[in-house]
């Protein structure tokens, strides 16, 4: 086969014009889109054409099926079906837009999607797949916007069910004046197609998923989706009868053209799943091929590592995987041992090797460009690394495994297409066995980007002398070896070394392989400027905590210097080590190799250790730090400070430098104000994290001293926290935690699952008018208190009721004196309750509630009701304090309490403002860094967990929440906090990792997902304010019968401080980026939520009136299970389950609750006992029958 792999076929080439490769290239597999008895006809070049032959000819065959339920729940369409639904609602969008109109799809993955996709061709209008509204949860939403803003939108097609919350953010999402369409809208005795589409007309636009802020669309003309189906359905060898199963997202290119337009339009069955049923449970998609007898298949390199890795062998039983014929994968670059691992592990249940298919393409030439022979398998070949070295580089197969480089071929060119490897720099055709820049043509290749024609001249290209008709520059580079491609990486990401090629890959995989301390995956070579303008090797690289962290950075350096000496005699010119989860990655989780150096350099990427070998480069500094601490010679004026913060938060004399914050008595809250006190006295920023990474005090200090170094240099200046002026702050904008419960309540705003309800027994001669002054004081004080919010098409506000000059704030919030003289305690809770329930409205407020019931003349109760938008379980104790002392001061002097409670440095309203500026001065690559750390932390989580429920889990049970609870005595809270501190844990540690044991032992998993919230206080400015700061993190680990408890206490240890140090980006943002949207239960990605509360402060100077906390929470489940555990004045401590009572019955949650207290004994007394051996009584662990001692429910 010939370099650039031309295909000729009855004197037709690719020399001849655009329209005649589509007929050339339609002509060679032309039965596809023909029905039977019409093999005549000329090959359709337009998908409505082709839907309308295949209408004909199998109008009663099936064309698609998706398991609703990713198992067995089967909704299915004919193609006579399929095509009545496209008609009707391709004349509501005909009602709504014009011709060439575009349409946003924003529908989960089902027959919804592919309904509305072939109604934009039959009314001639552009589709733009996206994201579902599952998905819209911060994360996505920029994303989405930049869409809609760049194509136009003028029709959205929706869910009946998200339209109305939708249209509230419509400006948010770009859909500026769009009209929301439901997919199933229309009368069956209306209908609609057009009779054809022209060949170059466009179908849809596929906007891009790489790492640029700006997503650019691809221009997909019918003809190439025509053109592109033909040749892939011949290279993989597609025949009649064929079954397609799929979970790839049909908002990708992938996933719509190769999962879905690819069967449909070659007439044979596809079955499909949601993306979010397969990253549950990853064994979905083998027994979905399996029942289905599948014989075709296909998805990104890390799906089958997905399988290989998580799926159990005890899953596996009765697995057969022998219908399946092709297994495509089309990720860049295909890793040899994935393909190799997949086929090895799932051999024994009939896989056949031959069927693996590794292929090449990208959406800007449709899809599809090459592939192997079918039936082939996937085999690679070895080429001499020194060869690919040379300048130019060059292909030398070798059999030496100790010279040789492992690469998978990526197959022919498509038929019909062409290929060509270039010299990028004069454009000239390279020899077969070269290395070059892969570029190709034909007439898969799309139009360009979407008004965007500089970005089109860049990379797309017409009757280029040697290069006749439309051609496409990849930025890839490959080669050409016995007639097939083989891909060798991104173009820009190669360094010249001393004239030779250095591919980034390879020095990747021999870091990984030979430092033990580099977390695997997580190395990203590149190349930096060195002496005279030369290129050197950079090193960026994940270093896991535990016990790497007890090494010294320079052993770490000299072991990444030898093993690049050793494999290649190079040596690096810049290495980062850094914290997990830090490495630059793209949306889907690729490396980006060459943004590391921008990102340090722009100070985004902060090390915890440098080694630069370029003389007077400004970070040499901190790695003469590292190594100053390493030698022992005296330490940074830093640790000082360090230690002063440490001695005032924990209440310890001048602790040293080895001592440990955590052994201290140190956990997360504390941790906030040390990050808050040492961020104001070193003038740096000192993220909450960092307490949590370095917890030796003289790590923590050698760590702010490498961080104010690069900051010195690179960091963008972050706005101090300061007052505004009142304009700006009594219209401020929402803080990223208001955004989310804002949306949540845009959907259910009758809802009582965000109110926090607070009640103090006051016993004593109090002063009811003292009250009054005192909260009014307050709420004159926190303007948070007397907010609304408002959103008048643009972004939400928050909306702060003015102080009038007489000082009357009525109307900001609501003040209630009750009687409750002689009425029972069972009446009088049910009557907080009633209270605690009544629902807020965010637009019109109040959202601040408090009520003086009168009990007798000495008993009186303080009820507080607010809403979760405006203040968080931190506030209360703020409230309290603020309150006392108010008391205090309008029993001295009346109404006027000033001086007890002067003005504020800050309000919430400057805190929201300062937090949207903070993560946007960098572009939010902090944010995307961290986003990027919980891609990788939560990938293929499957649950949910299969606790003993009283019934199926449906859509959305009624969130109905009951509590039981069950006290931990002093005694054994003190043991668990010496086991803490045995293990450099905290108590927090100890309690989930004991949770996320039960939760093991009830459920089966070996996988399991806690949600837990933070503070989010890490500003001294923030202590004193009543706000809702907290974000929620997932913390995940894997619970073995045979690990010790101690083993589970370590992993817990170290994924709670990783969590911590990525702590920032919103929840829902993480929620999005997996695509894991509400499940069967309610909750997204976590249903079971664990939290340790610091003890409130009832302590209270109320003038010889008594104190004590009452329980009212009365608020919905947010949780199916959540335990709360609460810090009691005398040691001890209490804890809450809260359950969602129409799943769960009291027996069962009682039990729970006792078993969980039983294993707390037992890990005390033998932390090194394993998962498996601890005891349960009745040791069922499945919900037993009998009641339960020791559980009260509340």
């Amino acid at each position: 086969m010939s370099v650039t792999n031309t295909l000729r076929q009855d004197g037709a080439d690719m020399h001849a014009t655009n329209r005649v490769a589509q007929n050339h290239a339609l002509s060679g597999a032309a039965s596809l889109f023909e029905a039977p008895h019409e093999t005549a006809a000329a090959p359709a070049t337009d998908l409505v054409s082709a839907m309308k032959r295949h209408v004909r000819a199998r109008a009663d065959q099936l064309a698609v099926r998706f398991l609703a339920d990713g198992d067995t729940d089967a909704h299915e369409l004919t193609y006579a079906a399929l095509d009545a639904r496209a008609r009707r609602l391709a004349a509501v969008l005909r009602r709504h837009g014009a011709p060439n109109d575009r349409v946003l799809l924003m529908l989960a993955s089902g027959l919804d999607y592919v309904v509305s996709f072939f109604a934009c061709q039959y009314a001639g209008m552009i589709a733009v797949p996206a994201y579902p509204p599952e998905a819209l949860q911060s994360g996505h939403v920029e994303r989405l916007r930049r869409m809609s803003d760049d194509c136009t939108a003028r029709i959205a097609v929706v869910e009946n069910a998200s339209q109305a919350s939708l249209r509230k953010w419509s400006s948010e999402l770009g859909l500026h004046g769009a009209t929301f369409v439901s997919p199933d809208e229309g009368s069956s005795h209306e209908g609609f197609c057009i009779e054809h589409a022209e060949p170059d007309a466009i179908s849809f636009l596929q906007y891009t998923s790489g790492s640029t802020s700006s997503p650019k669309g691809v221009m997909v003309s019918h003809a190439n989706v025509c053109v592109n189906v033909s040749a892939m359905s011949r290279g993989m060898g597609c025949r009649a009868g064929d079954r397609m199963f799929s979970w790839l997202p049909l908002y990708h290119d992938m996933g719509l053209i190769g999962g879905v337009l690819m069967p449909v339009l070659c007439g044979f069955q596809v079955t499909l799943i949601s993306p979010l049923h397969f990253l549950e449970s990853p064994v979905r998609w083998l027994a979905g091929i399996a029942r289905e007898r599948a014989t075709v298949t296909g998805g990104p390199d890390f799906a089958y590592r997905l399988c290989t890795d998580r799926v159990r062998d005890a899953q596996l039983a009765g697995l057969d995987l022998s219908s399946l014929r092709v297994a495509f994968c089309g990720s860049e670059p295909i890793r040899q041992t994935t393909l190799d691992g997949f086929a090895a592990r799932f051999g024994a249940h009939g896989l056949d090797p031959r069927a693996m298919y590794a292929c090449y393409g990208l959406a800007e030439a449709t899809l599809f460009l090459t592939g192997v022979e079918a039936g082939s398998g996937a085999p690679h070949t070895r080429f001499s690394a020194s060869a690919l070295a040379l300048r130019p580089p060059v292909a030398r197969s070798v059999t030496d495994d100790s010279e040789g480089k492992a690469v998978v071929g990526c197959g022919v060119t498509a038929f019909g297409h062409e290929l060509a490897i270039v010299d990028p720099q004069t454009g000239e055709r390279l020899p077969d066995r070269h290395v070059g820049e892969v570029w190709c043509g034909g007439p898969s290749i799309t139009q360009g980007y979407w008004e965007n024609p500089q970005a089109t001249a860049a990379v797309f290209f017409a009757d280029t002398p040697g290069f006749s008709g439309r051609w496409l520059r990849t930025g890839d580079l490959g080669f050409i070896h016995d007639g097939q491609l083989f891909f060798c990486g991104r173009r820009k990401d190669m360094i010249v070394l001393r004239g030779e090629n250095v591919y980034p890959q390879d020095l990747e995989t021999v870091l990984a392989d030979r430092v033990e301390w580099l977390r695997r995956g997580r190395v990203s070579v590149f190349p930096v400027e060195v002496a005279d303008g030369a290129e050197g090797i950079g090193v960026a690289a994940e270093v896991p905590r535990g016990r790497a962290r007890q090494v010294a950075p320079e052993t770490i350096f000299s072991a990444i210097a030898a093993a690049l000496g050793d494999a290649f005699r190079y040596e690096a010119a810049l290495i980062l080590l850094l914290e997990p989860g830090d490495l630059p990655r793209t949306s889907s989780g690729k490396l980006q190799r060459s943004a590391c150096l921008v990102a340090w350099e722009s100070g985004a990427l902060v090390p915890f250790a440098i080694h630069d070998a370029r003389s007077e480069r400004p970070h040499a500094i901190a790695t003469r730090a590292v190594a100053q601490h390493m030698s022992g010679e005296a330490l940074t004026p830093t640790t000082e400070i360090v230690a002063q913060v440490w001695s005032e938060v924990l209440d310890v004399p001048a602790p040293c430098a080895s001592d440990d914050f955590f052994a201290l008595g140190g956990r997360s809250l504390l941790a906030a104000k040390v990050a808050s006190r040492l961020r104001e006295r070193l003038a740096c920023e000192v993220p909450v994290g960092i307490m949590f990474s370095h917890t030796k005090l003289q790590s923590l200090a050698t760590a702010l001293d490498l961080r104010r170094a690069a900051s010195a240099e690179n960091c963008a200046a972050i706005s101090a926290l300061v007052r505004r002026a009142e304009s700006e702050r009594v219209a401020a904008p929402l803080s990223l935690p208001q955004e989310r419960l804002w949306m949540l309540w845009q959907i259910e705003p009758d809802s009582p699952a965000y109110n926090i309800s607070a009640a103090l027994s006051l016993t004593g001669p109090l002063d009811a008018g003292a009250v009054k002054s005192s909260l009014h004081a307050l709420v004159r004080r926190h303007e948070i208190l007397r907010t609304r919010f408002e959103d008048t098409g643009g972004a939400p506000r928050q909306i702060v009721a003015p102080l009038k000059e007489t000082g009357d704030l009525r109307a900001a919030w609501h003040w209630e004196v009750a009687l409750a003289r002689g009425i029972s305690d069972e009446a009088f809770d049910a009557q907080l309750r009633v209270r605690a329930r009544e629902p807020f409205d965010l637009t019109r407020g109040p959202l601040f509630r408090a009520t003086l019931f009168v009990r007798d003349d000495e008993r009186h109760v303080l009820h507080f009701v607010m809403h979760h938008i405006i203040a968080d379980g931190w506030s209360i104790n703020v409230l309290l304090r603020d309150f006392s002392a108010g008391y205090r001061a309008a029993r001295r002097s009346g109404a006027d309490v000033t001086g007890a409670l002067p003005a504020l440095a800050v309000q919430y309203g400057d805190y929201a403002a300062w937090q949207r500026e903070r993560f946007s001065v960098d572009g939010g690559a902090r944010l995307d860094a961290q986003l990027d750390y919980w891609r990788d932390r939560l990938a293929g989580y499957d649950a949910l967990l299969d606790l003993p429920t009283l019934h199926e889990r449906v859509r959305r049970y009624e969130p109905r929440a009951e509590r039981i609870g069950v006290r931990i005595p002093v005694a054994l809270a003190s043991r668990l906090a010496s086991l803490a501190r045995a293990e450099n844990a905290t108590l927090f540690m100890v309690l989930l990792a004991a949770f996320a044991a039960l939760l093991s032992r009830y459920s089966g998993a070996q996988d399991v997902a806690i949600a837990v919230p933070v503070a989010g206080r890490d500003r001294l400015e923030t202590e004193e304010l009543i706000g809702f700061f907290v974000n929620t993190l997932a913390v995940r680990a894997s619970v073995q019968s045979a690990m010790p408890f101690a083993m589970l206490l370590r992993e817990i240890r170290e994924h709670s401080i990783e969590a911590q140090a990525n702590a920032d980006v919103p929840f829902e943002r993480v929620v999005a980026a997996l695509q894991s949207g509400r499940r069967a239960g309610g909750s997204p990605l976590a249903q079971i939520k664990f939290v340790l509360h610091d003890a409130f402060d009832t302590v209270l100077d109320l003038d010889g009136v008594q104190c004590a906390l009452v329980d009212a929470d009365a608020s919905d489940a947010r949780f199916e299970l959540a335990l709360d555990v609460l810090r009691e004045d005398a040691g001890g401590l209490r804890c809450v389950f809260a359950y969602a009572a129409e799943l769960y019955d009291d027996v069962f949650v009682a039990q729970f609750a006792r078993h969980y207290v039983e294993l707390l004994e037992q890990i005390t007394d033998a932390p090194l006992c394993t998962i498996g051996e601890l005891r349960l009584d009745d040791d069922e662990a499945a919900g037993g029958s009998a009641p339960v001692a020791g559980a009260d429910a509340l």
